[in-house]
């Protein structure tokens, strides 16, 4: 796939996920190209904002750097705050969980919010039908 190639990443409840992951122009030696220095930091993980707290930071750019390495490009919504990291596999698979479970997150409560209005929409039609306030003409 030129650049890129579809590696599967297995999560610790089994679930697994194919992603896209973006080779560097140069080869680096596996697993030491790696510093520690420029991971994210240990008390907080990637997809939390270190300036705001935000847990809504999401990934714009990854680049692998190493066998088990990622360059990721991280942004957050709420402060605008933009930060490069390295992390290593677990790490992006940590990051991966998290956007995970919050498009599943954000994917049920829109569904929630879509049926709340179907069924408030829903009873008002049935009390204007009961009310007879709606005539032919209104179609």
């Amino acid at each position: 796939m030129g650049d890129c190639d579809i590696e599967k990443f297995i999560f610790p409840d089994g679930s697994e996920f194919d992603m896209l992951v973006f080779e560097s122009g140069s080869e680096s030696a596996p697993d030491a190209a790696c510093p520690v220095a420029t991971s994210a930091p240990a008390s907080r993980e990637a997809h939390v904002c270190p300036l705001c707290g935000s847990q809504l930071v999401h990934p714009t750019d990854w680049r692998r750097t190493g066998a088990a390495c990622w360059r990721v490009t991280l942004r957050c919504p709420n402060c605008e705050t933009v930060r490069t990291v390295t992390l290593i596999r677990e790490e992006v698979e940590r990051l991966n969980r998290a956007l995970y479970e919050g498009t599943e997150r954000l994917a049920r409560q829109a569904d929630q919010l879509v049926r709340y209005h179907f069924e408030e929409e829903t009873a008002k039609f049935v009390a204007a039908l009961d009310a007879d306030l709606i005539l032919p003409i209104d179609f």
